[in-house]
């Protein structure tokens, strides 16, 4: 696993933003799929959606882990997490990013999560 500096884990968060975005575009999707799958009468519509579903979540399993590879660790998907391990004060933290942030500004200790999420400004200041 990487670990990262507060720096390093911001710049991520740009390569990281677009691609949370194609998420949450293929989930709407997904979600429009299933709903049309569940009212459809016609077999081939239904063989073409049970197959564009399957696509779709195949797309989103692969864009988290395109996260992943960047280093990211995925705690959470509804909304999305991502943490990224780091080192303070000779320990091991995460730091911490949710989908609709605009950079991270959150860390909490290895045994917390989301709820034990402190400001950044703890660390450095």
């Amino acid at each position: 696993m990487k670990l990262f500096d507060l720096e390093t884990a911001r710049e991520l968060i740009t390569l990281i933003k677009p691609i949370v975005e194609d998420i949450n575009a293929k989930r709407e999707e997904l979600h429009y799929c299933m709903s049309r799958l569940e009212e459809e009468t016609d077999p081939l519509e239904k063989i073409y959606l049970e197959s564009h579903i399957k696509d779709l979540d195949t797309d989103i399993r692969r864009l988290f882990q395109k996260i992943e590879a960047l280093g990211g660790v995925i705690k959470g998907v509804d909304p999305i997490l991502v943490d990224f391990l780091s080192v303070y004060k000779n320990r091991y933290i995460w730091l911490c990013w949710k989908e609709d942030e605009d950079t991270i500004m959150y860390w909490h200790e290895m045994d917390e999560g989301f709820a034990g999420r402190k400001p950044i400004e703890e660390l450095y200041f």
